[in-house]
């Protein structure tokens, strides 16, 4: 197969500097009170997003502390002194130290719109903080969408759906997550965190898919989730989703499976494109 590269320089728009540092990128600390939000908090302003950007990659840390229950997510809108959700509930619980949750999403961002945050988390005031990248300025090299939609039910506002993986290293468990798709979706990702757990352990690693279709669904992508004992997740690895054609009306599953023993509980959410 000829591929036939892009023409031009990939431009990247960030709230990241270029110095190391102990605090980087931006915090957006959650409600004073637990499981509400706090104040939205610009991350790349107006004047700064100067391009049209056809990719858009987000981390998020610091959401966590050790032997603490840190079920956590983050909204990112768009727009200005209305904004407007671009990516709704991104679940990023048990973060910290060096850990991040990372999500890349293949969608337009349109130049002259400031992008935001706001954070929502089991702990009141999580000094969380978020890194955001657009890129853009060449073509891009894959299908682009206009909106990023969460499929789930989130049993609180801060966390997803119950999942129970299998334990052990055994075949994935199967949990569906929403059993007819509002619209066609080009390419998706999954969000997934411990809950209720102030005592994560062992630690390894957990195999996370997503499942399209009835009860002999297809699996359309595999991802990693490291977990610690000092109560750290980090994933999901890789953070490029699935480009795979999800046709409207169509059942989505998410696929667990543990490498040792279960935590207390977990939940997860499925992002589409």
């Amino acid at each position: 197969m000829l591929f036939v590269p892009q023409k031009g320089a990939v431009r990247v728009i960030t709230n990241g500097g270029i110095v190391g540092s102990a605090t980087p990128w931006t915090a957006v600390a959650s409600g004073g009170t637990t499981l509400t939000y706090g104040t939205v908090t610009e991350l790349i302003s107006s004047t700064a997003n100067t391009q049209d950007s056809w990719g858009l990659e987000v981390a998020i840390i610091n959401s966590g502390a050790s032997a603490t229950a840190a079920e956590a997510v983050v909204d990112l809108l768009i727009g200005g002194a209305t904004d407007d959700v671009l990516a709704k509930s991104l679940i990023c619980g048990y973060t910290y130290n060096a850990a991040a949750t990372r999500y890349f999403f293949p969608v337009h961002i349109p130049a002259g719109k400031r992008i935001a945050a706001q954070s929502c988390s089991v702990r009141t005031s999580a000094s969380i903080r978020v890194g955001i990248w657009l890129y853009g300025s060449s073509n891009p090299p894959f299908q682009v969408g206009k909106k990023i939609t969460t499929y789930g039910t989130q049993a609180n506002a801060a966390r997803g759906v119950a999942i129970v993986p299998t334990a052990s290293g055994g075949a994935a468990s199967v949990t569906e997550i929403v059993a007819s798709t509002g619209a066609a979706h080009f390419y998706s990702l999954p969000g997934f965190q411990a809950a209720t757990d102030t005592t994560i352990t062992p630690a390894g690693w957990m195999n996370i898919g997503i499942g399209i279709g009835a009860a002999t669904e297809e699996r359309i992508g595999t991802w990693w989730i490291g977990k610690d004992t000092t109560e750290i997740f980090t994933g999901p690895i890789p953070a490029l989703g699935a480009f795979h054609a999800i046709p409207a009306s169509s059942r989505l599953t998410i696929l667990a499976s543990n490498s040792g023993a279960n935590d207390a509980a977990y939940d997860g959410l499925i992002y589409c494109v």
